[in-house]
């Protein structure tokens, strides 16, 4: 009866999300984030559409039953992060990458100024990304100092910047939609 209710819990957990999207299937936009990812748990995190739901698992299953599922789910999402960041060398990897670059070069001149990448960025919704974060990364991937990331620099800098911020951004929606309450 125990193994149940966890497995309905988390199949309501993970699976119920697209209850909450815009009615044509496409999330809302969000809006910008200050420079700081504010995620807290318990009492202080934020309310969000999950946390009913959260509420009742806490109840039926208890905090620290929860709280594993809740790593397990976590630490799952974790691995899908870095295999699709570590498949940058491989063939889809590299179209992928692709098409990120033609994304970002939005005056189609085939590099990356410091503009295209903060914009870039925000589309992705790292919007926790401040100012000096970005000119960090445009630093780190110009690597020849022309103001300007041209394709190898950023197929060398992008996994790992998808990488952290793709974890960073997966915790902060994890905030927003209640998951953490």
């Amino acid at each position: 009866m125990v193994a149940l209710r966890r497995s309905l819990i988390v199949a309501a957990l993970a699976g119920g999300a697209a209850a909450f999207t815009a009615p044509c299937g496409v999330p809302a936009l969000r809006s910008e984030r200050p420079a700081t990812c504010g995620v807290h748990m318990g009492k202080d995190a934020a309310d969000g559409p999950f946390t009913p739901i959260v509420k009742v698992a806490k109840t039926l299953i208890g905090d620290k039953a929860l709280d594993k599922i809740r790593g397990n789910v976590i630490g799952q999402h974790s691995k899908v992060i870095a295999a699709f960041c570590d498949s940058s060398g491989s063939a889809i990897g590299k179209i992928a990458l692709k098409q990120l670059y033609e994304l970002a070069d939005t005056n189609h001149n085939g590099l990356i100024e410091k503009g295209e990448l903060k914009s870039a960025l925000l589309m992705l919704g790292f919007t926790h990304l401040g100012d000096a974060q970005i000119d960090g990364i445009f630093a780190r991937a110009d690597k020849d100092g022309n103001t300007e990331i041209d394709f190898e620099e950023f197929m060398a800098e992008a996994p790992k910047t998808l990488r952290t911020n793709l974890t960073k951004l997966a915790k902060t929606n994890g905030n927003d939609l209640g998951f953490l309450s």
